[in-house]
This record gives C-alpha cells, sequence and structure tokens, in this order.
C-alpha cells in the first residue's frame, strides 16, 4: 500500500501539493512540517520507508533540530506502544546512560498510538546530548512513526510545542467512515 502514503511523502518533499498528489486514497500519515524544515534524507528499503527533515541550512550529519518519518508496510496492526518499548531496549543499548519512557498511549481517529521520550547524554554518532520525543501509531496497512529530536539535553521548552506537533501527527483512511480524513484533500 506505498502508493497511498506516497501522496504524503512526496507532497512533504516537495513543500507543495500539486493537484495530482492532492486526493488521498486508502490510509494515509497526516503531518505537516516544521516551519523551516527541509528533507535531508529519504529512502525506503523494502517494506520501510524513510525521511529525515532538518531545518534549513542543516544537514542529516549536522543538525539541531530532526524529524524523521518511518513506515512500516508490513506491520499490519501493529502495537505501537511495543515498538516504541523495543526502541527503547535499543536505544538503552546504544546509547551509556540513555533513557526512554512512556508519557501517553490512547487512540486518535480511530487508530492506536503511544507517545515516548528518549534521552542520550552522549549520542555516539554525533557526541553530543539527544533528545528524542516519538509517536507511533498502529495503523491496519502500516506502522508509523514520527519522531523529533533535539541535539542538545532536554530543557523546560521542549515539551510543550513538541508534543503539540506530534499531537497533529495522525492517520486517516478513505475507505473507513470511522478513521475518517479531512475534508477537501
Amino acid at each position: 500500500m506505498k502508493n497511498k502514503l506516497a501522496v504524503l511523502l512526496a507532497s512533504a518533499l516537495l513543500a507543495a501539493v500539486s493537484p495530482a498528489l492532492a486526493a488521498l486514497q486508502d490510509e494515509n500519515l497526516l503531518m505537516l512540517l516544521p516551519t523551516g524544515f527541509k528533507a535531508g534524507f529519504h529512502a525506503s528499503k523494502g517494506p520501510i520507508d524513510m525521511v529525515e527533515y532538518v531545518p534549513n541550512g542543516e544537514t542529516v550529519n549536522a543538525w539541531s533540530e530532526m524529524v524523521t518519518v518511518q513506515i512500516f508496510h508490513e506491520l499490519h496492526n501493529a502495537d505501537p506502544d511495543k515498538f516504541a518499548s523495543t526502541l527503547a531496549d535499543r536505544w538503552k543499548s546504544a546509547c551509556k546512560g540513555g533513557d526512554a519512557s512512556q508519557t501517553k498511549t490512547g487512540t486518535e481517529n480511530g487508530y492506536p498510538f503511544a507517545l515516548w521520550v528518549f534521552t542520550c547524554p552522549l549520542d555516539p554518532m554525533t557526541n553530543k546530548p539527544e533528545t528524542m520525543f516519538l509517536k507511533a501509531i498502529g495503523g491496519a496497512d502500516s506502522l508509523y512513526s514520527v519522531q523529533y529530536a533535539y541535539g542538545r539535553d532536554a530543557d523546560t521548552d521542549m515539551p510543550g510545542p513538541t508534543m503539540k506537533y506530534l499531537f497533529g501527527v495522525r492517520v486517516c483512511d478513505t475507505r473507513r467512515t470511522d478513521r475518517p480524513c479531512p475534508a477537501g484533500m
């Protein structure tokens, strides 16, 4: 079902929706890019699509903030909390002193979701601290993961706007009236 998600990913990559991309079909991940972000990397490997967005003027190798979108097409009706928990175990193994905790689970537009916060005092890949907020959504067709990461220690200014952003990330399905997509898309 990659074609239905290509609409969103392509529109986000191009930063503009052409008339040919405007109509949503089937199950869709809905999200807006933070202001001033651009696609820095995108890849498809088997059943996984990934796009990394960074602020204008930055790269995926040198970033202050990054939004990563992953779509796992073969994970149908997957438990988003279990996905995040598995990721948390890997995170803690990869980062000495790293931590992860669940902040909220629930259902939005008929889909289960989980929100988690991950911290790493010194990321071995970047040699700086990292704080990452994750929203995972278990769709009928795919599992969706949206991560908002900061290349610094957590501070009191992060959670409010980051959670507001992640609560704006949703999944909808044009085939189901109980999981509607926004009108006019």
